[in-house]
């Protein structure tokens, strides 16, 4: 499976989790390590620019990543599955709590979500303490700029 993280040139490379873990996420509480992958390229900067709630300027890397592809270390709710409300802007504690849970169950490496930025997306949060983890590479690491910073950039 391949999914892709677009994040600061400084440490996106690092896959422990520990940014999600030191302010929390959509799905994860604060002191639990998470990483938040895009299923897609698009997916993944349509995310990051959400939260960002602007073309961010920082020097950013999109790194693609191979995951395992055995089905089973993955779990994948259905919208009936998940708690009202998790598709709140911003985040709410339903969400948080939902995954938090997942998180510490450990059974399973990933969770396949539904992106709160567009229905028709997937994005996966992994747990890094999953021992499967272990066999989660970096493809490859290369720059990224959103589409308008990279034409202010060619003139």
């Amino acid at each position: 499976m391949q999914a892709w993280r677009i994040g600061k040139a400084g440490n996106v490379s690092e896959l422990t989790g520990a940014g999600a873990a030191l302010y929390g996420g959509r799905w994860n509480h604060p002191d639990h390590p998470a990483l938040y992958l895009g299923l897609s390229t698009a997916s993944c900067a349509l995310d990051t620019f959400m939260l960002a709630g602007h073309v961010p300027c920082l020097p950013l890397k999109l790194v693609e990543l191979q995951l395992p592809d055995d089905p089973a270390l993955y779990n994948e709710p259905n919208l009936q599955q998940l708690p009202e409300g998790w598709d709140a802007l911003p985040a709410d504690k339903a969400s948080m709590d939902f995954g938090t849970a997942w998180l510490e169950r450990t059974e399973h490496l990933g969770l396949i979500l539904p992106s709160a930025t567009m229905d028709q997306t997937r994005c996966l949060m992994i747990n890094p303490k999953h021992p499967a983890m272990k066999q989660v590479t970096i493809v490859q690491s290369t720059d990224f700029i959103y589409g308008l910073a990279r034409a202010r950039v060619a003139y």
